[in-house]
């Protein structure tokens, strides 16, 4: 599904329809990121990920989108994240990966386009480079102590896992000043290239998360995707010299 088919998604509409009818001019914008916006949905393994831009955060107006809201998370998608525009501008030290993705690819589905003139520190992307890949190898090193028994249960780990390295890696490559592909895929690619990392494991992982048959036992999967998975924390904790 390209960016525009994401946009005009029945469900999604409908969303719109009900938080204009909610909220009125309480609701700012709409914007669709993710790999909706970027053209690399995937029906069945990706999400539609949006940003409401409200204009207060006050508990009356979260009540009031309430019914919209679950309507959609029942249709099988994530809850969207909750913005106003003060906490916009606040944010963009705490969720600088977050929000150069954001910038990068995004469909502003209904109101303003709240991302504009958004400036991301380039020393607080690399903490939260380095905070998060610490804190995802801990929890990868969690579930393997829990799953490494069960093939189903390993599968689901490392399948699920892939995104969000993947979402990091983007981060990587703002880092090192490499452009950024638009499919996930090829995220992942330039990154191996650039740190010097075996490409091999990470597609092995990937065509687990298109639900295809593994080409090796799922535990050399795993120890192979974990080593160059530590290869790459070692590398962003180098960036900080």
């Amino acid at each position: 599904m390209n960016a525009v088919d994401a946009k005009n998604d029945p469900v999604l509409q409908a969303l719109v329809g009900g938080l204009k009818e909610a909220l009125g001019p309480r609701l700012r914008s709409v914007v669709l990121y993710g790999s909706a916006a970027r053209g690399d949905y995937h029906h069945g393994t990706s999400d539609l990920n949006l940003i409401l831009v409200l204009e207060s955060l006050d508990p009356g107006t979260l009540e009031v989108l309430a019914r919209p809201v679950r309507r959609f998370v029942r249709r099988g998608h994530p809850v969207p994240r909750l913005f106003s525009p003060s906490l916009i501008a606040e944010s963009a030290d705490t969720f600088p990966i977050e929000f150069l993705d954001i910038q990068a690819s995004r469909l502003v589905v209904h109101g303003e386009d709240s991302f504009v003139g958004v400036t991301i520190d380039r020393g607080c992307l690399r903490l939260q480079c380095e905070r998060e890949m610490d804190e995802k190898m801990m929890r990868l090193r969690e579930g393997y102590v829990l799953g490494h028994d069960d093939a189903r249960v390993l599968r689901r780990l490392l399948s699920d896992s892939y995104p969000a390295f993947a979402a990091l890696f983007r981060g990587g490559l703002h880092l090192l000043g490499r452009s950024i592909p638009s499919s996930t895929r090829d995220v992942v690619a330039v990154f191996c290239e650039a740190a010097a990392l075996e490409r091999g494991p990470f597609d092995e992982v990937a065509r687990l998360r298109r639900g295809e048959k593994p080409a090796q036992d799922l535990k050399m999967i795993f120890a192979r995707y974990y080593e160059q998975l530590t290869r790459a924390a070692g590398m962003v904790d180098r960036l900080k010299t």
